[in-house]
């Protein structure tokens, strides 16, 4: 058969000239389309902006210029945050070549087949360009498969038999953006959230468009305020499965023949009326995800929108739910959905038993100083008036271990909780704790016990208004005569017990009152401490009899471990000094001006007190022995009553004192102190009447100073800073 047919060799010369001229071109085509497409120059094309967009393919074929058709393909492509992955085993497009000329990209129709798709956040993000209208545009008007197997949306991820058209254009370089009608959907489809199956057997059908504008006039979430888009739903829902008896809360799902139907529309960020989702899913839940129940949840919108739930009273663990909640409006804030909650009202009561019941004090407190240990039955009957707890709310825990960290202490007990709503301006919502037994340990050491009581009490008390509750929250924490088995426990504090000062036995009662903000870190409130029959040591001379410690905080911050002490009285009386020769009857009070403890270590107190004394007796006992002074020292025991003031400073195990002045009408002495337990050295100037007297002290060696006594005192060095003037 001859190459060129004989009625075409009887043509005229020019058609078989034009003839062969575009035979040859095609022939050029075939071969340079085919070359482009299966090697890299159409990578080097496509993937000027790998970051951006980037586009892989397997086999490519073109047959008819402005058509291809390629397999195995995979386009990325990310704008801002998000990322979009696109996956195909085969696509057909044609491109508009005429509109290269208009410097568009115009691609009518793209056939594909084996479809997936992806939509991510990601948290490297890529800046947007300046608004511009000089880019390339690029028009795809109908992207279409009848063989979509998956979509995933972030942890949303869909499989099944879906199909889709989507139309897109995008002008480059800032310019604008434009999705056109576009439709997807999928058929005995499977839905997961977080890898937990949710749905079985579903039907799904969507459409949406927005109309074209610039990126800054409605970015990221933005966009959904100028979106049209329809859903409907109608699938199989599987039982949620909430397992919390391993070390961790497991989350799975089981089949069940209940269902999920819904058709919504959303125009412009606003549900439309008639929108409605009813959704009936099994809830286990619990130790082994105990069946709770078949829990019913309706959304309708009319002018408003309307949510109820409801789940029936489950015999066994006496859960239950009933709910009816209104929200005002029917626009959904999807950049900060907290906004609904002004505008929500309605009424929930129920009752669940939960596992753990901590997240109810996680409503009140920032800092995990109190907690709920443990799980409980909760009842309530909640009402929200413009996303406000109303007057007549309620919360009951009848049982639960209820656990407070304050100041170092560990204070734990099982407790009853009642929750209420106290009119006011703003409305008041208040938690209280009531623990009718409680231990307290030092939080370091949870098997020691500093102190054990009963009826403590602990009021919480914030803005009722949900999104406020925590900010201004106040805590208040109240006990009185708790017992105090061994005052030796106290040691901790004081340096270990191996300082200046020791306790070395006794009992007590404790009586407390704290307040404290959400976080625990600023508070005031007062600690009284009876202690009987205490025994201590202080500077090396030993104390007998009973104390009384009236510990007054005006400034606490628990977070810091600082505390303002002034105000703290200690009064001890029935005293024995020493040995047990003396008479059991001295007595001594002190009151702290200013006094500040810093329980971060190393740990340090210091103060400026006032002294009210029977006499100077324990004064004098720590610079020499009462043998060791003349004879006029001594009868200045018998002086009377001494008013004395002094400026302390007490860190782990060391103590420092300055300042000390005692007066009364026939008595003057001035002291300074450096003690420690390797070392005391210290200085003291005595005046009764003419006679005076100095002392120097350096361990166990004592000089005295007798001519020039006053004046070899002010010379001493001083062994503390000198105080600050109070400002005027």
């Amino acid at each position: 058969m001859p190459l060129i047919p004989e009625r075409v060799r009887r043509w005229p010369r020019p058609w078989r000239v034009a003839l062969l001229s575009l035979l040859a071109l095609y022939a050029l085509y075939l071969i340079a389309g085919n070359v482009f497409l299966n090697t890299p120059l159409f990578d080097a094309v496509t993937n000027r902006k790998p970051e951006k967009f980037s586009m892989q393919t397997g086999p490519a074929l073109t047959l008819l210029p402005g058509h291809a058709v390629v397999w195995n393909l995979r386009m990325r492509g990310q704008a801002g945050h998000t990322v979009y992955i696109f996956r195909a085993d085969r696509a057909g497009a044609w491109i508009d070549l005429p509109a290269l000329f208009r410097r568009e990209v115009r691609i009518p129709r793209i056939d594909a087949t084996g479809v997936e798709a992806e939509v991510e956040r990601v948290d490297k993000g890529i800046p947007p360009p300046p608004r511009g209208d000089r880019g390339w545009t690029l028009r795809f008007d109908a992207i279409h498969s009848d063989s979509i197997r998956s979509g995933r949306f972030g942890t949303l991820f869909i499989a099944g038999q879906g199909h889709g058209t989507v139309g897109f254009l995008k002008q480059l370089k800032g310019g604008p953006s434009e999705l056109f009608d576009s439709t997807a959907g999928f058929e005995k489809a499977e839905v997961t959230v977080g890898g937990v199956r949710v749905l079985d057997d579903a039907h799904i059908a969507a459409r949406f468009h927005f109309p074209r504008h610039y990126r800054d006039q409605a970015p990221g979430l933005r966009k959904l305020d100028i979106t049209w888009a329809q859903l409907e739903v109608d699938a199989r829902s599987r039982a949620v499965e909430i397992d919390t008896g391993g070390p961790h809360v497991s989350v799975g799902s089981a089949p069940s023949n209940a269902r999920l139907t819904g058709d919504v529309v959303l125009d412009r960020g606003a549900l439309q009326p008639g929108s409605r989702v009813v959704w009936r899913v099994p809830v286990h839940a619990g130790v082994n995800a105990d069946d709770r129940g078949l829990l019913a949840l309706q959304l309708d919108v009319a002018q408003d929108m309307r949510v109820q739930a409801r789940l029936p009273r489950d015999p066994e663990t006496g859960s239950e739910l009933h709910a009816d909640l209104r929200i005002t409006g029917r626009n959904i804030p999807f950049r900060a959905p907290a906004e609904l909650l002004p505008r929500l009202t309605g009424q929930v009561q129920g009752a669940w038993k939960f596992e753990s019941l901590n997240w109810i004090a996680d409503l009140f407190v920032r800092k995990p100083w109190f907690h709920l240990d443990g799980g409980g039955l909760l009842e309530g009957d909640l009402k929200i008036a413009d996303g406000q707890l109303a007057a007549g709310s309620t919360l009951d825990i009848p049982q639960v271990a209820a656990v407070a960290e304050v100041a170092g202490v560990r204070l734990l007990g099982q407790a009853n909780a009642h929750g209420s709503i106290v009119a006011g301006e703003p409305a008041q919502a208040q938690l209280d704790v009531k623990i009718p037994e409680f231990r307290a340990a030092p939080t370091g050491s949870p098997k020691a016990l500093l102190f054990d009581g009963h009826a403590m009490a602990l009021t919480l008390r914030g803005d009722a208004r949900l999104q406020q509750l925590r900010d201004g929250m106040r805590a208040r924490l109240r006990f009185n005569d708790a017992r105090v088995p061994d005052l030796t426990a106290y040691n901790r504090y004081l340096g270990g017990g191996t300082g200046n000062v020791r306790l070395l036995g006794g009992t007590g009662l404790l009586s407390g009152d704290v307040e404290m903000d959400s976080a625990g870190r600023v508070g005031t409130g007062r600690a009284d401490l009876r202690g009987r029959g205490a025994q201590l040591q202080v500077a090396g001379i030993a104390l007998r009899g009973d104390a009384q410690l009236q510990a007054r905080v005006k400034r606490a911050d628990f977070d810091a471990k600082q505390f303002d002490l002034g105000g703290t009285t200690v009064a001890l009386r029935n005293i024995q000094v020493g040995d047990g020769a003396g008479q059991n009857n001295w007595w001594g009070t002190v009151s702290l001006r200013q006094g500040h403890i810093d329980a971060a270590a190393p740990f340090e107190v210091t103060a400026q007190a006032d002294l009210r004394l029977r006499d100077a007796g324990p004064l004098l006992g720590v610079f020499a022995e009462r043998s060791a002074y003349p004879r006029w020292v001594l009868g200045m025991l018998d002086s009377g009553e001494v008013q004395a003031s002094g400026q302390l400073r007490w860190r782990s195990g060391e103590m420092w004192v300055d300042d000390l002045q005692a007066e009364n009408e026939r008595l003057s002495l001035r002291a300074r102190l450096d003690l420690a337990e390797a070392r005391r050295r210290g200085n003291l100037y005595l005046r009764w009447g003419v006679l005076g007297a100095g002392i120097e002290l350096d361990g166990q060696e004592r000089k005295w100073h007798l001519a020039g006594a006053r004046e070899w005192y002010d010379q001493q060095p001083r062994v503390l800073p000198a105080p600050k003037a109070a400002p005027r």
